[in-house]
């Protein structure tokens, strides 16, 4: 039984982009069809990863005609470098499958492969933002204790996202590793004195954020 074999490898920058890159092997070959073919199984391979991921849902993607790294200043002013990252997937069809148009082979074959390109991008994407993390200092050492304070100091020391449209404040996102989750779960209810804190901590960061966009508008 010959098969053929597709094989995708999406550089993958860090802010989002995607440059595609890819490379096809048919018993038959014609260009435009080749090119058709391998943009529509990215992009139905890269939704089924989306479907498939909370955090990759919230991510937007944008192909770009070339690869570039990205680069992020710290509070120090010291530049943090990322370089690109490649991630891949392989879709293997039997000749059979590809004649006989088996849908449910393909479609099996496609959430394989989705499976395999999600776990790919989330493994470039916890590996980038480790980076940058440690690069900026926005590390926090909870010393095997999750408590209300190390809570409060991991908010305090990031930068929450911006206001929406309307100029409401933006809640930040938080994706943990699962034990590290459960133990966030599992904390009590933040008692009258905490909760005070927390109100004042998200007032000032909306006030942060509202100066960010002032200073984006008059730049």
């Amino acid at each position: 039984m010959r098969s053929s074999r597709l094989i995708l490898s999406l550089p993958l920058i860090a802010r989002g982009s995607v440059d595609r890159a890819y490379s096809l092997h048919v018993p038959f070959a014609l260009d435009e069809y080749r090119h058709a073919f391998t943009i529509f199984i990215g992009d139905v391979v890269r939704e089924l990863a989306r479907a498939r991921d909370p955090v990759l849902r919230e991510m937007t993607f944008e192909a770009v005609p070339s690869t570039v790294g990205s680069r992020v200043q710290s509070r120090e002013g010291l530049n943090v470098e990322l370089e690109p990252s490649k991630v891949r997937f392989e879709i293997s069809l039997s000749d059979e499958t590809i004649r006989g148009f088996d849908m449910d082979a393909i479609v099996i074959e496609l959430d394989r492969a989705a499976d395999e390109y999600a776990k790919g991008l989330m493994k470039m994407w916890v590996d980038s933002m480790g980076k940058l993390t440690e690069g900026t200092g926005n590390v926090i050492d909870a010393g095997g204790d999750f408590t209300f304070e190390t809570f409060y100091d991991m908010l305090e020391q990031m930068e929450w996202p911006d206001v929406d449209e309307h100029g409401n404040q933006v809640l930040p996102s938080i994706v943990a590793h699962p034990n590290t989750a459960e133990r966030l779960a599992s904390l009590p209810d933040p008692t009258p004195e905490q909760q005070v804190r927390l109100d004042a901590l998200k007032r000032r960061k909306h006030e942060e954020s509202l100066a960010r966009r002032r200073s984006r508008r008059l730049s």
